[in-house]
């Protein structure tokens, strides 16, 4: 049987063309061939399955070498690629018309590895907080990372992922290595906070932002540091945060005299919009000088379990709030294309660095179809 892939898609040439990525003409083609084939593969993205799609296929050791040996660094791709997806999409919103109102997405994912496997760096044992219950806490063996989407109007693309590694890993790591080689333990904030900052400089100046992100990642120090740089947040919180010096989940009975709020957010799918009943409550939240008002939500007015969300940007209702912060499921969209389609966790690679660059190519391949389907949007 003949190998599927015996010429390159020419708009895959082109587009790795048009990124002008500072690579040796055989890095560029051992890219070409990697992505084309993540595109193509309907098995598991190993190595080997990759090579066996190609024309004069290439030992499977020289695509591990790609990542393992050959002097290319993540930046060498990630800043053009960047660069790039940012420039296309603000062109297309700009051609279509739409608002240029930015909305950004973050989260983090756990992908889940064998049970056996570890001797790769970058996989060790992360809370599954998903699987997690009140009684039983679960553990699960993967890799975890830190993702952003950047989404206007109708046009949206996976801006950077990032690679976590617990604060013990890195020790454990660090006694292998030599000096010049330790890695440095970054937290999720400290990973979300690069790749907000390298977001700042890609963007208009003076742009209307809103940040998007679960409770997990509502810290101070992230919300303030997104007004800092006049960004909204609109997040959730946990019911133990304090507005006012008050748990906001003690408000349902301060605001037991007040009506419920009706609203209807947009439907996603086929499934019908949903409706919800919320209060508002506005002040200071702990730590955070700015005013902010907080949502309570319940998908009924007799709801045992209400959820919470925060809103630094008062000229908007409730209504319009949750509206946007509906559009953070794109995110999640991303990590079922990342690790389902384009096969992320599919990696057998040992060096942190080398799953790193993985992780830099298989990006590489999501934006590409990202872009193919921004340009093809009427």
């Amino acid at each position: 049987m003949l190998p599927l892939i015996v010429q390159h898609s020419e708009a895959l040439t082109s587009f790795i063309l048009a990124l002008q990525l500072a690579l040796y003409q055989p890095q560029i083609r051992h890219l070409l061939q990697i992505v084309d084939a993540l595109l193509i593969c309907n098995q598991r993205k190993t190595l080997s399955n990759l090579s066996r799609l190609l024309h004069l296929a290439p030992d499977p050791k020289a695509l591990a070498d790609f990542f393992r040996e050959s002097p290319w660094t993540v930046d060498l791709i990630g800043h053009p690629r960047k660069q790039f997806m940012v420039c296309k999409l603000l062109e297309l919103a700009s051609k279509a018309g739409v608002l240029l109102q930015i909305l950004v997405s973050l989260d983090d994912s756990l992908g889940k590895k064998g049970k056996a496997t570890k001797h790769l760096e970058a996989v060790d044992y992360h809370h599954n907080h998903t699987e997690s219950t009140r009684k039983r806490q679960a553990w699960c063996n993967g890799y975890v990372y830190v993702e952003l989407h950047l989404q206007i109007g109708p046009f949206g693309f996976l801006f950077d992922t990032r690679l976590y590694l617990r604060e013990k890993k890195v020790r454990q790591l660090n006694r292998q290595r030599s000096k010049e080689h330790r890695l440095s333990y970054r937290s999720k904030y400290h990973l979300a906070r690069e790749m907000l900052l390298e977001l700042e400089e890609l963007l208009p100046k003076g742009s209307q932002v809103y940040v998007l992100f679960d409770s997990w990642y509502a810290s101070a120090k992230l919300i303030n540091l997104c007004l800092r740089k006049n960004w909204q947040v609109i997040c959730a919180l946990k019911a133990n945060r304090k507005i006012e010096k008050h748990r906001v989940d003690h408000y349902h009975q301060t605001l037991s005299h007040k009506p419920y709020q009706r609203i209807t957010l947009e439907a996603v799918g086929d499934r019908r919009a949903p409706t919800y009943y919320v209060r508002t409550v506005r002040g200071h939240l702990e730590d955070i000088r700015q005013e902010v008002y907080v949502i309570l939500s319940k998908k009924r007015p007799g709801d045992p379990r209400p959820k919470y969300f925060l809103c630094t940007d008062t000229r908007l209702t409730a209504e319009e709030a949750l509206k946007l912060y509906q559009k953070r499921w794109s995110v999640e969209v991303d990590n079922l294309n990342l690790k389902e389609v384009l096969g992320l966790g599919d990696f057998r690679l040992q060096s942190f660095e080398a799953i790193q660059k993985w992780f830099a190519v298989v990006t590489l391949a999501i934006n590409y179809l990202q872009c193919t389907a921004m340009l093809a949007y009427r």
